[in-house]
């Protein structure tokens, strides 16, 4: 076969010119030039949100199922021991932000605020309180939604919190809370 290659190239000089000079160039390659990867031939559409609809379809909440999302509890721990410690005062509401919906940490905070005016007018100092989950009730009212109540216990008391847990965009938000 490369008998045959050479004897192309003999018949046609332009051949044979063109891969001697291919050949003579191929050690002068630069090293700076980092690899690049090919471009896909196919390329994305952009994506046109022409009205309000087409927008919060695009944006808005993707709502999931239960069975597409982690396992609640272990968020219904974390929520019900912090939501406590909120109002105790030991704990930032916003560090809870991530699990709360807009409206139920607007309410939190206002009820942190309200505790603390309580614990000043007393003269009282917001201290840790030593409150361990006894036990999770959990019901699922529909696919994607969890509604529970939390039993905390410490020492001298109990509290109850009730929590519901809505999925959606990938993760469990509490949409509706409350301490008893």
């Amino acid at each position: 076969m490369a008998a045959n290659k050479n004897e192309k190239n003999e018949q046609d000089p332009d051949i044979a010119k063109a891969n001697s000079n291919e050949a003579e160039a191929k050690p002068a390659k630069k090293k700076s030039q980092p690899n690049k990867k090919r471009p896909s031939s196919k390329k994305p559409e952009p994506r046109n949100v022409s009205n309000p609809i087409e927008e919060a379809e695009f944006f808005g909440k993707k709502y999931n199922k239960t069975s597409e999302l982690p396992d609640p509890e272990l968020i219904l721990r974390a929520l019900a021991i912090g939501v406590i410690e909120v109002i105790s005062g030991t704990r930032s509401a916003f560090q809870l932000a991530r699990l709360l919906s807009d409206g139920v940490l607007e309410r939190l905070v206002q009820r942190a605020i309200e505790a603390q005016q309580q614990r000043d007018a007393l003269g009282i100092k917001a201290k840790h309180q030593h409150f361990t989950v006894g036990s999770i009730k959990t019901t699922y009212p529909r696919e994607g939604v969890v509604e529970s109540a939390v039993i905390m216990t410490s020492p001298t008391r109990n509290r109850a919190v009730a929590i519901r847990l809505e999925g959606f965009n990938d993760r469990w938000r509490a949409v509706a809370l409350s301490v008893l």
